[in-house]
């Protein structure tokens, strides 16, 4: 079923038209990845595809009662409240949608087909939020964006810029929508939770379209490509990779159609010209009028114009240790980062330093560049090594001035032509270079900042996340960059792709302690997934193991048991199998509600719908006997 379309779009912002005619469609379930160059309009569509913004012309048609979660759905934060208290009240949305479900349900008791109808369409939106075990559902998704225990019970008027955009991303998987619209979710999360992501969205019971340009999170989740260009949006079927395969076929077939047609016509006007005014001339004008009728194929305009960087010639230091860290420890107030910490860094070579956030990854970097102060330990550089130093925070950048007066600030003596060279590499061209600092986007930001960077020739280049906010032009075209340095390279990204192209070997930080995988990322994540399986299992022994000391001990109390004196504990782990089997069946008749054969039968909807009930009535009850249990 379609829960929303957009119609011939049109939306102009003075006299820039972003949208000429965009249309598309998103039904139930589906999986939309959103790819597009900054300023292609990807924002601007995304506002009126959630209603927040309106067209200048075309149509938007939503289904009755659909519900979108959106950013600009975001509600304040409060001084005095709690992580997980702003995320559990969310929006609001989800207790006003059980309370309307719960007055539903007394109308379905008295047969109306009309509540019948109303209580399946509120049902998927519902579940999508958590059901009625919201409250679980928002501490699971905390716990996978990064936010321990201590964490979710922090105040949100300190939480740093990231952990806000954390806290409001849950806040959106957890609200009750048919459609969820994520905006570039894999800023500021770490790897552990780009993946959680990836794993939420893969069992979302709603549809789910996501504006990003990370390309492994895009092969996760996506079951189509959706590129805004030029004012409109095109649909690919499949992942990322099997976008751009179709997309580098396209590319292909229309230079090979546009190859022959300009062929066909050269050899066409050379015959119109040696015969014009000859015996043939008939023949001539007979084939020159085909000509003008023909339809020309347009020449292929390939891919956008990349982003080129030139990242110098560093001096030749062939096999030499440019960076040695020994017994390093680092402490931020109470808390310590890293403790004897040891590693190398080899000219030439590029690392990644990965781990969760707040593990000490960006001021291990800033120590490595020479910016900041260790507790201990040593952090011996080779002489004379120039080193250049990246900022996600993008501190480098003036406040005030344009971009063309942004470069010039670096080096007063060189002249405006070689200045605007330099920052067309960076697709800053035209009238570009005149734009105030301060009105650029996130992406136009961080190019300028890469502009500024590589003014100079470095033999260690430092960069901290660098591919933020840029599009999947711009990534690439950092990525072949990088990978024709002939320096070194320390980076912290959470780019998976960028890892796997460029990362020689991954050093991860976590628990005070720095890893190093000489295999790589690959070699690091399957590392890391068996010692959490391990922990997890022999966590789990423990429990097991705890259980049946506590039975052994209750052993010798069976006379009492049965005189009644003693509840018995097997009656009480029955109780709790009660309780899970219950909860299984409720899970059940919910997705059996969600089948189109149901949906669509008024009489089966009831029959579920009463069964739900049933299974709500005898859950609470079992649950409140187990609250009871003495």
């Amino acid at each position: 079923m379609t829960l929303v379309t957009l119609e011939k779009i049109t939306r102009s912002f003075g006299a820039d038209r972003i949208l000429d005619g965009l249309s598309l469609r998103i039904d139930e379930g589906e999986r939309i990845g959103v790819i597009g160059d900054n300023g292609a309009g990807k924002t601007t569509m995304v506002k009126i595809l959630a209603g927040v913004d309106d067209a200048d012309t075309g149509q938007r048609n939503g289904r009755r009662d659909l519900r979108i979660a959106y950013g600009a759905q975001m509600p304040v934060m409060p001084q005095g409240t709690t992580v997980m208290q702003f995320a559990t009240r969310g929006t609001g949305e989800h207790d006003v949608l059980e309370q309307r479900m719960r007055s539903l349900e007394a109308k379905m008791a008295t047969g109306s087909e009309a509540a019948i109808a109303d209580y399946g369409r509120l049902q998927a939106a519902f579940e999508a939020g958590g059901g009625y075990d919201h409250g679980h559902q928002v501490e699971k998704v905390l716990e996978g964006l990064g936010f321990d225990e201590a964490a979710r019970q922090k105040d949100v008027s300190v939480l740093s810029g990231g952990e806000r955009s954390r806290a409001q991303l849950a806040v959106l998987m957890t609200s009750p929508a048919d459609l969820l619209i994520l905006d570039e979710p894999t800023n500021h999360l770490d790897l552990a939770g780009i993946e959680y992501v990836e794993d939420f969205i893969r069992r979302y019971p709603g549809a789910v379209l996501a504006v990003s340009h990370d390309r492994t999170f895009l092969d996760a989740i996506a079951t189509s490509i959706l590129v805004v260009n030029n004012g409109t949006a095109t649909r690919f079927k499949g992942n990322f990779s099997q976008y751009a395969q179709q997309r580098d076929l396209e590319l292909l077939s229309q230079a090979r159609q546009y190859k022959n047609q300009r062929e066909f016509v050269d050899k066409e006007m050379e015959f119109i010209r040696r015969n014009m005014a000859g015996r043939n001339s008939a023949q001539a004008k007979g084939r020159l009028k085909r000509l003008q009728r023909l339809q020309l194929i347009d020449k292929p305009k390939g891919k956008r114009a990349a982003m080129r960087l030139t990242l110098g010639t560093a001096k030749g230091m062939d096999g030499q240790t440019v960076i040695e860290v020994e017994d390093l420890t680092v402490r931020a107030g109470p808390r310590t980062l890293i403790e004897h910490g040891e590693f190398r860094v080899y000219f030439g070579e590029t690392v990644a330093l990965l781990g969760r956030n707040g593990a000490g990854k960006t001021t291990l970097l800033k120590l490595i560049s020479g910016l900041g102060t260790k507790t201990s330990g040593t952090i011996k550089r080779l002489p004379n090594l120039r080193i250049g130093y990246f900022s996600q925070e993008k501190t480098d950048l003036p406040q005030q001035g344009t971009v063309l007066e942004a470069l010039r600030d670096l080096d007063r003596t060189i002249d405006e032509r070689a200045l605007r060279d330099h920052l067309a590499l960076f697709l800053f061209c035209g009238d570009d270079v005149e734009k105030p600092v301060s009105e650029l986007s996130g992406g136009e930001k961080q190019r300028l900042s890469l502009a500024r960077l590589l003014r100079s020739e470095f033999d260690l280049l430092c960069m901290d996340e660098p591919t933020n906010h840029l599009d999947v032009a711009g990534t690439e075209g950092l990525e072949q960059a990088l990978k024709e340095f002939p320096g070194t390279i320390v980076l912290i990204t959470h780019d998976r792709k960028l890892v796997d192209e460029v990362a020689d070997r991954v050093l991860w930080v976590e628990d005070g302690k720095i890893r190093n995988f000489e295999r790589g990322l690959e070699q690091c994540q399957r590392t890391l997934a068996l010692e959490r399986s391990a922990a997890r299992l022999a966590e789990v022994e423990a429990r097991e193991k705890a259980a049946k000391k506590t039975q052994a001990t209750a052993a010798p109390a069976a006379k009492a048991i049965e005189t009644g004196k003693v509840r018995n504990p097997l009656m009480f782990q029955k109780l709790e199998e009660r309780i899970m089997i219950l909860e299984d069946e409720l899970k059940t008749a919910r997705a059996a509600m969600m089948l189109p054969d149901n949906y669509a039968s008024v009489s089966k909807m009831k029959e579920l719908q009463q069964q739900e009930v049933d299974l709500q009535r005898k859950l609470a009850e079992a649950y409140e006997s187990w609250e009871n249990w003495q």
